[in-house]
């Protein structure tokens, strides 16, 4: 006891407690580490797991890749994934597990064949209907009919004026008016003189027609008119000017005029003093109305053309993409502009609610469906097109091979009553008429192309917008946009931990109760951090993550960098190691928070910022198109140069048109958006309050999740980041908490305690922050009702896997050997990074490693020199030769079986002479204990379950193999393994083993055995066994640690003493587990000498004899004579 810390005044008896039984914590237990393909999870870099649970938490489970259905939307995987199953088979019997997901990525310097990702090239001869391939990549886009819609839409008018309606006519027979009406019918109306043998009034008039025998007046038609027609009177007669515009307004509505086409205004019949109108009006409303009206009239002019008539200004969406390798899309069907057509850039009116597409390759067409946007209709889009990206590629083995794949489609953004763009006129459409068009995702956006089928590039990490503060600007309200710089600051956004696709799917992020500062004393307020379900509802929120009562005051113990974590890992191509950059280690295990400067320097949280809205994708700006002005270069990302100027963007060869000429309309383009909540009340919800404002992930009006959102927030293509610049692009929305506003009520004025949102609320200074204060639409309240709406989503998005989704198994071994370099190929550049980073045995710590289903002899041959160099690892690898998966062939069965003869010189082929690596043959087959389905699986697999379950039973100096600890019909593997995909002859087993390729047999007693435990070291000795050399494996580990501990001790003979004190229990620990015969360890003067004292250097000799393995067991059995002694 430290006396000298009481105080002792008065006698007393002062007691403590020294407790020196705490123990030293055990050091963390190594594992293997598992390179390959999960389904979702981090990625690029190491991360343990402990579990089988914790596993399929972070990565998924294990999938046999045989997903049916729609493949572009579910991302499942359609080839097994091994290294999940490897895992799965450790973890059974043993943790931790290390796990490396392997995306797609690519070197800096990579050439076009090395860059991550996929792309369509297209090339496709211009077939009978002229339509030519671009880019691989076409879009449908559907609009409202006008034609069946009249709101906002005006008839062009014109006006007729004679001179003085009671004076003489003034006119000669052969002048003329010509009239053309919206559908382009041209009339000639000729003056013609009955008197002198000219045409009837209301006759027919072609060229050459008489209209004056004096003099020899003949009828010449304007070029391109349909007809003439005779307005006929005496000439030399005493009718006034008005009685001709009588006679003109008879021949214009008559059948040979513009019969109804043109609607002529009254006109009195007794003829007036002064100047006297006739107004023509199109039957057409709309901008195509708008024609030119020529006349030669010496006492009637125009006053003015057809002019004035405003077509409908209709707003449409990107509906629909098909990817087409080698090929082209028409529509077909009922043209708007009148007949029956096929083709691309032609308005094509759907028929009850249906469209009709056809698919042309070089050959003809290859797939024609109807079909509709209704999800729940048998005819619904994603039912009648494939779906599947790697039905275009010849290597896997289909049943049927496409040249095409129908990619994102838009249901709810056609599709009235849910998230519809289509507007006429600004308005949603009264009629449910719609028109299609095809045009090609080819164009140019600000001088930078955007190739819809081009995405090559490497993973990229889902995102959010940007969370953005409350209107800065004070009370000031006029104007307000979130978009305008300085009406709000940027504080933050969330990452995913390099998890690619599976975030953009799987979560979205809610901030809520937002509360301001309490107090000037403290101007941070604070609010909480949500990760939800991307498949959940506001009624019914699964949250994943909470983060409570975070806050932008980078000294608080709850700033939000703190709390969540902003570590973010890169891999350093120049050194070949992972870096770590931020200030704070990651908390949560989906994201990491990116704070802006002026969140971090604190200068907005003292300002009393907090996050109330958000920014959503960046994506191409809306695009307004007129019909029929001609164009020849690309409009924003339409394809409009080259051979589809004249054919998918107009249907006619040679037009150059856009869409049609005639019967035009203004057209607005916009990409879909994901649906904003509107209404607090949507969902029936038990308190208003409990609504999150802002992205909705379900289908309005039902807690279904609208799958429409896998979509939109996929990843863009490599010319097109979502989270960019937003120069000639834009933001989708920009949600603000700002534009809240209270519910009109029928009776009492709004309803209480309800609110919308409505974009621009706070500009018209109509919102609860532009009313009541910025405060209020968190805390605030009225007659005692909540209005509280402090809570708002955000969808993740942008994130991309990096791989060809053209390939079943994007990290096939017969693409991995093309190209077998990391410029040149990303694949193995992906599994040569990962075997990088495993090669740093201060960052990571490994004892098994294994690439399952990777037969690259290459990259076997860099692990295991990886762990060779390490010291501390055996690699478990498999070899050519072996049976190949049908997501890597198009051969049939039989021709993928491989072969003893092919495995074994494919060992000879690696030629390793070391003890750091394995293999096994044949492929096994093992029965998925999640889905209940049977597969093949590499014999990487199932070796690694059983060093797991032989180390679990016995220890790591125990042979993994023999009906002990190698019987995988009696559960060593980890896995059920029902089958061998070669059963092996003992021949076999001879000529396999002779080369250290060691035979999984099968025999009809005992059942599926590892029959074998060599590593690939051929020279003879104890090492070219695994069990030794997991044994010397685990000693060294063991050791090394000792000595760590020993590091800067006095080197003297009580140090030496002290390590010998604690190896030497340790040996005879192992030596009693029976993994070593004998062993010595010498450290004094004559491994230590002085010469090495001096220069710091602790020398020790550690001799092992390890236990042997029985593999041979001879027995002679001795048949002696009956009178025979055996004493003797």
């Amino acid at each position: 006891m430290a006396v000298d810390k009481f105080k002792f005044v008065s006698p007393g008896v002062f007691i403590d407690e020294i407790d020196e039984s705490i123990l030293e914590p055990l050091p963390e237990r190594m594992g293997p580490l598992v390179i390959g393909r999960f389904r979702k999870g981090p990625s690029g870099r190491p991360v343990k797991v402990d579990s089988f649970k914790d596993l399929v938490a972070q990565f998924g489970a294990p999938s046999d890749g045989n997903v049916s259905g729609d493949i572009w939307r579910k991302g499942e995987p359609t080839a097994p994934t091994y290294a999940a199953y490897a895992a799965q088979a450790w973890l059974k019997n043993n943790s931790p597990c290390t796990v490396y997901r392997v995306l797609g990525n690519d070197r800096d310097d990579a050439s076009t064949t090395g860059t991550a990702g996929w792309k369509l090239t297209n090339t496709f001869a211009a077939s009978a209907n002229g339509v030519a391939s671009e880019g691989g990549a076409y879009g449908l886009f559907i609009l409202p009919n006008p034609d069946s819609h009249s709101g906002g839409t005006i008839a062009a008018t014109a006006t007729l004026r004679c001179t003085d309606g009671d004076a003489a006519h003034g006119l000669t027979a052969g002048q003329k008016i010509t009239l053309t009406s919206a559908d382009g019918t041209i009339v000639d109306y000729f003056i013609s003189d009955t008197n002198d043998g000219g045409r009837g009034h209301l006759g027919s008039v072609v060229d050459g027609t008489v209209l004056k025998t004096s003099g020899g007046i003949t009828a010449t038609l304007t070029a391109g008119a349909a007809r003439g027609i005779a307005v006929g009177y005496n000439t030399s007669g005493g009718n006034k000017q008005q009685q001709v515009l009588q006679l003109l307004k008879a021949a214009i509505e008559h059948e040979g005029g513009h019969n109804g086409k043109i609607i002529v205004g009254s006109i009195a019949d007794t003829p007036a003093d002064g100047p006297q109108d006739l107004a023509l009006t199109q039957s057409v409303k709309g901008t195509s109305g708008n024609t030119t009206t020529t006349e030669d009239l010496a006492t009637i002019s125009v006053q003015s053309d057809f002019a004035n008539g405003t077509g409908p200004s209709v707003t449409g969406s990107l509906a629909a993409i098909w990817y087409v390798d080698g090929g082209a899309v028409v529509l077909s069907g009922s043209a708007r502009d009148g007949g029956t057509t096929e083709g691309a850039g032609v308005l094509i009116k759907d028929s009850n609610g249906t469209f009709t597409a056809k698919i042309t390759g070089s050959s003809g067409p290859v797939k024609t469906a109807t079909f509709d946007f209704n999800r729940d209709s048998k005819t619904f889009i994603r039912n009648v097109f494939n779906t599947d990206p790697t039905k275009v590629n010849s290597l896997p083995l289909h049943s049927t091979r496409e040249i095409y794949w129908l990619g994102e489609t838009f249901e709810s953004n056609v599709t009235q009553g849910e998230n519809s763009q289509l507007l006429v006129s600004g308005a949603p459409p009264a009629s449910s008429d719609k028109l299609g068009i095809i045009l090609a995702l080819d164009g140019t956006n600000g001088g930078s192309q955007i190739l819809w089928a081009n995405h090559k590039q490497g993973m990229k990490a889902a995102e959010t917008g940007y969370f953005f503060s409350q209107d800065i600007r004070g009370a000031t309200t006029a104007s307000f946009n979130p978009r305008t710089a300085g009406h709000v600051k940027n504080l933050f956004k969330f990452v995913a931990l390099d998890s690619g696709e599976h975030a953009n799917r799987d979560y979205k992020i809610s901030i809520q109760d937002i509360k301001p500062s309490p107090s000037k004393l403290e101007p941070f307020g604070t609010f909480s951090v949500l990760v939800r379900s991307a498949h959940d509802n506001d009624n019914n929120p699964v949250i994943l993550e909470r983060f409570s009562n975070v806050n932008l005051n980078p000294n608080s113990l709850n700033y939000i960098q703190k709390v969540i974590g902003d570590r973010e890992f890169n891999y350093d191509q120049t050194n070949k190691t992972i870096t770590e950059l931020g200030n704070y280690p990651n908390r949560s295990k989906y994201i990491r928070v990116v704070v802006s400067d002026d969140v971090n320097s604190g200068d907005a949280g003292r300002r009393g910022y907090l996050p109330y809205g958000v920014f959503g994708p960046v994506v191409p700006q809306t695009l307004s198109v007129v019909s029929g002005s001609t164009v020849h270069s690309d409009v924003g990302w339409i394809e409009g140069s080259g051979a589809l100027a004249n054919d998918i963007l107009s249907g006619q060869p040679g037009a150059g048109h856009i869409i049609a000429t005639s019967n035009t309309l203004s057209l607005s383009v916009e990409w879909p958006v994901t649906r904003l909540r509107v209404s607090a009340s949507e969902g029936g919800l038990v308190k208003p309050t409990q609504a999150y404002f802002g992205y909705q992930s379900n289908l309005i009006g039902t807690k279904r999740h609208d799958s429409t959102n896998i979509d939109i927030l996929r990843g863009a293509p490599a010319s097109l980041d979502p989270h960019g610049s937003a120069d000639n692009k834009q933001y989708s929305w920009a949600f603000t908490l700002d534009d809240l506003k209270s519910v009109s009520g029928s009776e009492s004025g709004q309803l209480l305690g309800e609110a919308e949102y409505k974009e621009g609320s706070r500009a018209a200074n109509t919102s609860f922050t532009a009313q009541s204060g910025s405060s209020f639409v968190l805390t605030g309240s009225v007659n005692g009702v909540s209005y509280a709406f402090n809570r708002f989503t955000s969808p993740m998005f942008g994130g991309f896997d990096g791989y060809d989704i053209t390939e079943k198994d994007p990290l096939r071994n017969g693409y991995l050997s093309t190209n077998q370099n990391e410029r040149d190929n990303y694949a193995f550049h992906s599994l040569k990074r990962a075997i990088d980073v495993a090669s740093d045995a201060e960052f990571i710590e490994f004892d098994v490693a294994a690439m399952p289903g990777i037969t690259n002899n290459s990259l076997n041959t860099q692990l295991i020199n990886a762990c060779e160099e390490r010291g501390d690892a055996i690699a478990i690898v498999d070899l050519p030769g072996n049976f190949t998966p049908k997501e890597h062939s198009n051969l049939a069965e039989s021709a993928r079986l491989g072969s003893v003869d092919e495995v074994v010189q494919s060992a000879k082929d690696l030629a390793l002479n070391t003890s750091y690596g394995c293999t096994f043959y044949p492929y096994v087959q093992i029965r998925d204990s999640i889905s209940d389905s049977v597969l093949y699986v590499p014999p990487s697999v199932v070796a690694l379950g059983t060093f797991s379950s032989a180390q679990r039973k016995s220890a790591v100096w125990f042979a993994p193999a023999g009906f002990t600890r190698g019987g995988l019909s009696e559960g060593s593997a980890g896995l059920p393994v029902i089958g061998v995909r070669q059963r092996l002859t003992a021949d076999d087993r001879d000529r396999l083993y002779d080369v250290n390729i060691n035979p999984i047999a099968s025999f009809p007693a005992e059942g599926i055995v590892i029959f074998g435990q060599k590593t690939l070291q051929v020279t003879p000795s104890a090492l070219d066994r695994i069990n030794v050399r997991r044994l010397l494996i685990f000693v060294k580990k063991e050791i090394s640690r000792i000595a760590s501990r020993t590091l800067f001790e006095q080197n003297v003979s009580a140090t030496w003493d002290r390590f010998k004190g604690q190896v030497i229990p340790f040996l005879e620990g192992v030596q009693a587990g029976l993994g070593l015969t004998d062993f010595r360890v010498i450290l004094d003067d004559t491994t230590t000498t002085p010469d090495l004292v001096d220069r710091n250097i602790l020398y020790a000799k550690i001799f092992l004899k390890p236990a042997r393995a029985i593999e041979f067991i001879a027995l002679d059995f001795i048949i002696t004579k009956s009178g025979a002694s055996f004493d003797d």
